[in-house]
C-alpha cells in the first residue's frame, strides 16, 4: 500500500518540503539563495570578461 503525500513543493535553496506554490521555507533560505545567485552571476561575468580579453590579446598578437 503506497502512502499518499499531500501536494507540496521543495525549497529552492535547501530542498526541504514546503506547501505547494511556495518557493522557500523561510526568509533565511530566500536571502541565502539570492546571495548565492548574485555571487554566481558575478563569477560568470568575470569568466566571460576574462575570455573576451584573452581573445582580444590573442587576435592582437596574431595581427602583429
Amino acid at each position: 500500500m503506497a502512502l499518499k503525500l499531500p501536494e507540496h513543493s521543495h525549497c529552492l535553496h535547501c530542498g526541504d518540503p514546503v506547501p505547494f506554490g511556495e518557493n522557500y521555507c523561510d526568509e533565511e533560505c530566500l536571502s541565502a539563495h539570492r546571495k548565492e545567485t548574485k555571487r554566481t552571476s558575478v563569477k560568470d561575468f568575470l569568466f566571460y570578461a576574462t575570455v573576451a580579453v584573452a581573445l582580444v590579446v590573442i587576435v592582437y598578437a596574431y595581427i602583429l
